[in-house]
């Protein structure tokens, strides 16, 4: 089981994925996975070679870039794999502790303005947080939490909170409630969770989270936007792909999903 799964292909989202990849695996006893799904080749066992003869240079030649591209950012153990199947299946399978892939596939990135479409189901059954990364790796120094009133909601937070790689950030914590909504229990609630840590609390009236990042991230800078499930994805017939690009997805910040 991998603690961090890299997925790559052929967009130009393949050297950020390493680099946020990388990020994550910081601790030298972090492992990566680099993988590489052979979309339409038939269904194989998982760690099997891929049976497409077209396909095995070029995918050789990817994992081979991104494999060296993570020795040269000092990650610690590496993997790869090459596996025919559906991206979906084969990257939720791994059961990584924290999946890494571009916000669009090689095969959308003529859709600017919209996410890949495998994004909303490895999102919704992933075991752990997904991150969607942007196109360039930036070094990540700040992060903003985006959460809704509703107390149920934590997992964004609780996250922050007890992974060691996010110890070090400072944090912005954003509490977007509605007009018939009061943020202020759900703030208490972050205050009591951050303790003393370097955050600090912005309750917000908006009619949602993309006028909240959009208007929040105006005035304070952040390197990764961090979200629970339940609020960016709160309904199976909500896909996330269906999001226009204008707020959390249009940023150039990759954006981590609890």
């Amino acid at each position: 089981m991998p603690d961090v799964l890299a997925c790559v292909d052929h967009s130009a989202y393949a050297n950020s994925v390493c680099d946020h990849a990388g990020w994550f695996a910081s601790d030298p006893d972090v492992g990566v996975e680099v993988l590489h799904v052979v979309e339409g080749a038939e269904s194989a066992p998982l760690g099997s070679a891929p049976n497409s003869r077209d396909e095995t240079p070029c995918a050789d030649a990817l994992v081979a870039r991104a494999v060296r591209r993570l020795r040269e950012e000092g990650v610690g153990p590496i993997t790869s794999a090459q596996v025919p199947g559906a991206f979906v299946d084969v990257a939720c399978g791994r059961g990584a502790s924290v999946v890494v892939m571009g916000k669009r596939g090689d095969l959308g990135e003529t859709e600017r303005g919209r996410l890949g479409s495998s994004v909303d189901a490895v999102v919704r059954r992933a075991p752990g947080p997904v991150c969607l990364t942007s196109r360039y790796f930036l070094p990540i120094h700040r992060a903003v939490v985006l959460l809704d009133a509703d107390l149920t909601h934590r997992a964004a937070l609780e996250f922050m909170a007890r992974d060691p790689r996010m110890a070090a950030l400072p944090v912005d914590v954003v509490v977007v409630a509605g007009q018939t909504e009061d943020a202020e229990p759900k703030a208490a609630w972050a205050r009591s969770v951050l303790g003393s840590r370097s955050a600090e609390i912005f309750p917000l009236l908006a009619d949602g989270l993309d006028d909240a990042v959009a208007d929040h991230l105006q005035t304070r800078a952040a390197d990764l936007i961090v979200v629970s499930r339940a609020v960016i994805a709160p309904a199976p017939q909500v896909r996330l792909e269906q999001i226009e690009e204008r707020g959390v997805w249009g940023m150039r910040t990759p954006v981590l999903i609890c």
